[in-house]
């Protein structure tokens, strides 16, 4: 099996979901339950510095930590890594550039599967940096999607809701918050697809409970990542440069 090398701490309690995830693939899609039967994962969580829930600080700092990191991923023996954070894709172009190690890209797969699923309107829950940025928006609009962004105000609630998971709250009120949200688009906007498009957005509830059928992203990268993990036989191009139609998975060794 290949080891995968995941790029965390953004935030911590959402790459502890991602393992968790990917444990829980790893035992439901191929039986996984003695210890040499799971992938070697290599985790290392940074600690940002050049970016927060409202925005990018400094994006030559960000860019350095997150180079950093992966290089220590790389050096620690994995063979592809992913990084269970959206807005972090915002450099994930420039950061393959820069190393030898395949990334998966959380943004292109997400939306290879909304095109998959032939969905043209969609809701994209996200935090203010990657709806400014538009992480979703313009990969959607090369696939003719359409990308429904919440509203200022809405999004001024998201960022509470993505802090109060970043500190290790989850309430009822932050999940009504967001139905909220979503059962507006889908009055308002017509949307017939979401993505929850950041990882501490994951854990507020299960994709399958929304009020329109939804893609949580977090989701599609551990589903990659467990794929290529157990060796499917494909050819993953590095992040950034793959056509949206190649599998997601690193080639074989």
């Amino acid at each position: 099996m290949r080891t995968i090398g995941v790029l965390g701490g953004m935030g911590p309690v959402a790459t502890v979901e991602f393992l968790h995830r990917l444990l829980t693939l790893s035992q439901r899609e191929h039986g996984a339950v003695q210890d040499g039967q799971y992938p070697p994962i290599l985790t290392y969580s940074l600690a940002l510095q050049g970016s927060s829930e409202q925005g990018v600080k400094s994006p030559r700092l960000l860019a350095h930590e997150l180079a950093h990191g992966i290089e220590v991923l790389q050096q620690g023996g994995a063979d592809f890594v992913v990084i269970p954070c959206n807005t972090a894709h915002r450099f994930v172009a420039r950061l393959q550039r820069a190393v030898s190690v395949p990334i998966l890209n959380i943004v292109d797969l997400t939306v290879r599967e909304v095109a998959r699923q032939g969905r043209r309107r969609v809701g994209v829950l996200a935090s203010e940096s990657s709806l400014s940025d538009g992480l979703y928006a313009e990969p959607l609009l090369a696939e003719r999607i359409v990308a429904v962004d919440p509203t200022a105000l809405e999004r001024t609630e998201l960022t509470h809701v993505i802090l109060d998971v970043m500190g290790g709250k989850r309430t009822l009120s932050d999940r009504l918050v967001v139905q909220r949200i979503v059962d507006r688009m889908r009055r308002a906007d017509g949307i017939d697809g979401l993505i929850v498009g950041c990882t501490e957005l994951s854990l507020v509830q299960p994709a399958s409970e929304y009020a329109v059928p939804a893609i949580d992203a977090m989701d599609v990268l551990a589903e990659a990542a467990v794929r290529s993990a157990y060796g499917a036989d494909a050819t993953l191009q590095p992040a950034g440069i793959a056509s949206r139609s190649a599998p997601a998975v690193v080639p074989a060794a």
